[in-house]
């Protein structure tokens, strides 16, 4: 996979945690780590639109105006947990999960080719499948996360 160093995440089930190791950050050399802030980014409440009013508060995510506020394309949006929470576990459902795991993951075209699916493992719960292949790697390598929704959370445990 790519090349490069990572904080290590892991998903307990209550949340993405930082990996500690001997007292420090551990690190890591995949793309899991991205993908994983690219759904669970934490912008639940709102897109960056580029229109906010200074004066009030904001609801999307204070580094897409401050890092990102004349590029689009790297800001992230978390569609993903925004779709999970607000999509009936239906097929309808299913699919506009699926659009929104894809929109927030057009972050990787430049990196590697993805493929996305979106499964209903029952009548509260989702299993959100990726696979990422990078063109020096033709192998890839896959990211399965499961999302309670009676909960509203992930509840996979297991390194990101």
């Amino acid at each position: 996979m790519f090349e490069t160093k990572d904080i290590l995440l892991y998903e307990s089930g209550n949340g993405g945690e930082l990996a500690i190791i001997n007292n420090d950050l551990a690190l890591a050399e995949r793309l899991y780590q991205q993908a994983y802030l690219c759904l669970f980014g934490g912008n639940v409440e709102a897109d960056t639109l580029g229109n906010e009013i200074a004066t009030e508060i904001r609801q999307d995510w204070w580094a897409n105006s401050l890092l990102f506020g004349d590029n689009k394309a790297k800001q992230f949006n978390s569609e993903t947990e925004r779709a999970l929470n607000n999509n009936a576990l239906t097929s309808t459902g299913r699919l506009n999960i699926q659009r929104a795991v894809e929109n927030d993951l057009k972050y990787f075209k430049n990196v590697a080719e993805f493929v996305v699916g979106v499964s209903l493992l029952g009548r509260d719960k989702v299993e959100i499948s990726i696979k990422l292949t990078q063109p020096k790697n033709q192998q890839g390598e896959s990211l399965q996360l499961i999302w309670d929704n009676a909960k509203k959370e992930l509840i996979t445990d297991k390194i990101i």
